[in-house]
């Protein structure tokens, strides 16, 4: 397979420099792990401790990172450490804290920088506050926009992860549907869709010494019965599934190699039928996922998906049945700026990745909703997830 290549990464890094040079931003400060991915490959570290990217309007793009991750970032990327930090006393001493390390780096580097950027949506705010307190809180400004904006359209190279990311869901599903069966708690759900995960991940990545095979940013939510499935993010937990009644599982978030991908589908337990209301919902829900998908091309407004969905919801006549948007934007990230939610501005463009996954919640009955990643064309929109796989409910 082609992952990106350290070609792709400085093209990111490009990018990002000229946005700078628009705004204005004289350093970026960025420690939100989607963006360290996003513009050096680097994956699969804790984040625990906090790891800054800094980059200027020229040159190249380097790290500060504590001591204990050092290591990791030289075997996982081409992007240099150019600082490190510590937790205890050295004989020549060295920056004991993130933010002491980050404030002398930048102060070698670009000594009179006014306007440093840091993305205030993915760094903490105590480690927000810490850098204002060592930069000048008057110098730090959020970047957000900025870098969401380069999130926003995908190339080939980025569609080809995004497609391995739903082989994996492919391979989740089918172990998924295989674990519900009557008697069976929801953890087993969970359990099975994770094994697959992993050997699929395995199996695409092969003799890989550095790419981890587990991505604790992926969600495997099981929720069974009624109540359950009446809320839209219950986490597999330990409910006793029995026939007669379904499970939605949600199987979204970086699923594959940081590659985020959306994949819902209700699920029915058993041989028995669904009761009556419950298909009502299910096949409401699976129509308005339908009417939103209709609407996708290039030019069209975020909103515009969002209310066709909608429109199909309401003409059911239930009594608030939303728990959440149509969509968004995703494929670098779990989340890469764009919402699918009503009024919503934003205009589709040919390279954007969106999931579509509106949602129907029923109290006393259940919940369903059929969700999908979706690559917008010129034409109009492919589906990138296994569009037919359980939609036959």
């Amino acid at each position: 397979m082609t992952l990106a290549r350290d070609a792709d990464y400085r093209n990111r890094i490009e990018r990002a420099q000229a946005a700078m040079k628009r705004a204005d931003v004289d350093v970026l400060a960025i420690s939100g792990f989607d963006y360290l991915r996003f513009f050096t490959g680097l994956n699969g570290l804790p984040v625990g401790r906090p790891i800054w990217l800094v980059l200027q309007q020229q040159g190249t793009a380097s790290f500060v990172s504590p001591r204990s991750e050092a290591k990791e970032i030289r075997a996982r990327c081409a992007t240099p450490v150019a600082a490190e930090w510590v937790e205890w006393e050295e004989p020549i001493p060295a920056p004991m804290s993130h933010q002491d390390a980050l404030a002398k780096y930048v102060s070698q580097i670009a000594p009179d920088a006014r306007t440093i950027g840091v993305d205030f949506n993915s760094t903490w705010a105590s480690n927000i506050e810490l850098i204002r307190q060592v930069l000048g809180p008057e110098r730090i400004i959020d970047v957000t926009s900025i870098l969401r904006d380069l999130l926003a359209l995908k190339n080939a190279v980025v569609v080809e992860g995004i497609r391995r990311a739903t082989d994996v869901v492919s391979r989740q599903y089918a172990a998924s549907r295989q674990a519900i069966v009557p008697g069976a708690a929801e953890w087993q759900v969970t359990l099975a869709s994770l094994t697959a995960a992993i050997e699929r991940s395995a199996d695409i990545l092969g003799e890989d010494v550095e790419q981890p095979r587990f991505w604790p940013h992926q969600m495997n939510m099981v929720a069974s019965g009624p109540e359950r499935t009446a809320r839209c993010h219950c986490s597999g937990g330990g409910r006793i599934m029995n026939d007669g009644e379904h499970v939605q599982i949600c199987l979204c978030g970086q699923v594959f190699c940081g590659y985020g991908i959306c994949f819902d589908r209700p699920i029915p337990v058993g041989s028995k039928d669904l009761p009556q209301e419950l298909r009502k919902v299910v096949g409401f829900a699976r129509q308005a996922q339908e009417a939103a998908l209709a609407r996708i091309k290039p030019g069209a407004t975020a909103g515009e998906v969002h209310a066709a969905a909608v429109d199909v919801i309401e003409s059911g006549g239930w009594d608030r049945p939303f728990l959440h948007r149509t969509g968004r934007g995703i494929g670098y990230s779990d989340w890469d700026g764009i919402e699918l939610k009503a009024n919503s501005k934003v205009r589709l463009e040919a390279g954007m990745v969106l999931s579509v996954e509106p949602g129907i919640y029923v109290d006393g009955v259940g919940g369903a909703r059929f969700g999908d990643t979706v690559l917008v064309t010129d034409t109009g929109y492919e589906v990138l997830t296994p569009f037919q796989l359980g939609r036959d409910v």
